[in-house]
């Protein structure tokens, strides 16, 4: 049994690792259910946010009313002049003008509210205009209300409330058992002389809504104001109410929740009330008690279909993995040809693809390595050929080319010591690496030879920036194409063999174009060479032999796919007869 459990450890640690998902999706699960009890309460929230939001508007409107009473009477220049200058001469026109004038605009104002919720009173300085109940009131029958003698003292207030539970505005016999909010506005004339107050006064019980078919029996709305509660349903337990109010308004949130029910509040500073909206949370509750049950048995059936998945699952893949392994262990044995049938879209399935291609790559490396080593034995059997005793020719070269300058044979003997550098380059001991400026001074002195066995006059132009001439390149890569460019340029009866070598970066790479003016070739033949420079590499020890194809060419072609990359390869432009181009392109870094 540990045999086997040690032979299948991946099984182990897979029904190990199995109780991972097991328990991230519980979390996942109570997340999600605590996620869906806050959304649910947001949105119970948020609807009653917005009823008690039209609840307060209402109030705020109904507050606002009494200011805009203020401002009819306050700003009618027909009350303002009646008071300010009444006309006292004339007992006639003193009746026609208030009867007339004044009387219309108070009642138009208290009918504008459409109920009889709110009352306008003025209370005039001058005592000598007689008092006309109840809109017309003399302000020194007010001498024992303190705060109103406060507030006509206060230059720079002009507006002040008085709650229910102040000193009334008398007189007495023209109050009501209704408990009402006053709103205080100063009179001023034109040239802002005090004539008296306006008195706007609002029922207490206008501000809320009394109807009890208005909201639903969980919910309960009432002022509250320093222990005090007004206008609460006869239920309400006011002192407890009180005292949770004290506890709680404190917060800066604009709800707060207490033993089962949800508390909105907001602060009307201009009566000194805040309004309170209960809301009963049994709906709420009764709400999450359904999205628990919910997600239990969304629990439940997830971790049996769990199960069941991973069943199957651990069945199919096991199955799968034996048959990869067992293939693997063929290939390490030597069977490199094999490769797992597996092309499923899945990550067995992409594992497979990749060991098949890592089988692949292995295979074409081992080839490119046998073909390197192939190139540097023949590199090596040429280098030896040469090196018969380099010292005894480069010294050879110098006594002739000495001999050669004393016989005044300059121009000979120049070409001699160029032969000798060219010696010297090709049997250096850096047979892989050079830059472009040894390449080119390579070409310089080869062609300087080659003209000597030449009728033709063979010009040779030259274009390469400062940056370029220190650019590392592999030896012999221009030399063979130009010996190609001399060799067929001597077949064309021309007076000059033109050679032209560009060096230039064009797109991030580095370009080098070989151009000659000589044989050129056919059509046909530039697209057979430019076939098989781009084709894919032989690695075997002989490439196929090809009619009309450079041996130098190919192999420039060889080591440039070899060393820099298969997408560097050489490419040809011709016109027979006409000229040939040889365009290399080499990576820029």
């Amino acid at each position: 049994m540990l045999f086997k459990i040690k032979k299948n450890s991946i099984m182990v640690k897979m029904i190990i690792v199995y109780t991972i998902p097991f328990i991230l999706l519980s979390l996942i699960l109570i997340w999600n259910s605590q996620k869906s009890t806050q959304n649910i309460q947001d949105s119970f929230i948020s609807n009653m946010s917005h009823a008690f939001d039209q609840a307060s508007q209402e109030i705020q409107r109904r507050i606002d009313m009494a200011y805009d009473l203020t401002e009819i009477v306050s700003k009618n220049s027909k009350i303002i002049t009646f008071i300010g200058d009444p006309f006292l001469g004339d007992e006639a026109d003193f009746l026609s003008q208030y009867l007339d004038s004044v009387i219309p605009i108070l009642q138009y104002a208290t009918a504008f509210t459409e109920t009889d919720d709110y009352s306008i009173r003025i209370y005039m300085m001058n005592d000598q205009i007689p008092e006309s109940w109840p809109y017309f009131l003399h302000l020194k029958r007010q001498a024992s209300n303190t705060k109103l003698q406060a507030f006509m003292t206060q230059v720079n207030e002009t507006q002040m409330w008085l709650r229910p539970d102040d000193l009334q505005l008398g007189p007495s016999s023209l109050n009501s058992d209704r408990s009402k909010y006053t709103l205080l506005t100063k009179l001023y004339s034109p040239s802002r002389e005090l004539l008296g107050i306006v008195a706007v006064m609002v029922a207490e019980d206008r501000l809320l809504i009394t109807n009890e078919d208005a909201y639903p029996s969980d919910i309960t709305q009432f002022l509250y104001h320093e222990s005090n509660i007004a206008l609460a349903a006869p239920d309400v337990d006011e002192a407890a109410e009180a005292e949770i109010l004290q506890q709680h308004l404190t917060e800066a949130e604009a709800h707060f929740t207490y033993d089962q029910h949800l508390y909105l509040h907001r602060a009307f500073d201009a009566i000194q009330q805040t309004f309170v909206y209960k809301v009963s949370l049994e709906q709420l509750n009764q709400s999450i008690r359904k999205s628990m049950l919910n997600q239990l048995l969304l629990i439940i059936f997830s971790v049996m279909l769990l199960i069941v998945t991973c069943y199957f699952m651990f069945k199919t893949i096991f199955l799968r993995l034996n048959r990869i392994v067992s293939t693997m262990r063929k290939v390490i044995n030597g069977s490199s040809h094999l490769r797992i049938a597996d092309t499923k879209p899945d990550e067995l399935g992409q594992l497979a693809q990749d060991f098949n291609g890592l089988i692949e790559t292995n295979n074409h490396l081992i080839e490119r390595i046998v073909m390197k080593e192939r190139l540097r034995k023949e590199a090596q059997i040429q280098a030896l050929q040469y090196q018969i005793n380099p010292h005894f020719i480069y010294n050879t070269l110098d006594i002739f080319r000495m001999k050669l300058i004393k016989e005044r044979m300059f121009s000979t003997a120049d070409r001699m010591a160029d032969f000798g550098k060219i010696l010297r380059y090709n049997l250096s001991s850096n047979t892989l690496h050079t830059t472009l400026k040894e390449e080119i001074e390579l070409i310089r002195k080869y062609v300087s030879l080659q003209s000597l066995s030449s009728s033709q006059t063979i010009q040779l132009d030259i274009e390469i920036t400062e940056a370029l001439k220190s650019y590392p390149v592999i030896k012999f890569l221009l030399q063979p194409i130009v010996e190609n460019s001399i060799k067929y340029g001597k077949t064309v009866q021309r007076d000059a063999l033109q050679i032209q070598i560009r060096c230039y970066v064009h797109r991030q790479q580095v370009w080098l174009d070989i151009t000659d003016n000589g044989a050129g070739m056919t059509e046909a033949k530039m697209d057979e060479l430019n076939e098989h420079f781009q084709a894919p590499l032989h690695y075997d020890e002989s490439a196929p032999d090809l009619p009309g194809r450079s041996i130098g060419l190919y192999n420039i072609n060889s080591r440039l796919r070899l060393y820099y990359g298969e997408s560097y390869y050489i490419t040809i432009e011709s016109k027979d007869n006409d000229y040939t181009k040889v365009q290399i392109k080499l990576p820029y870094e």
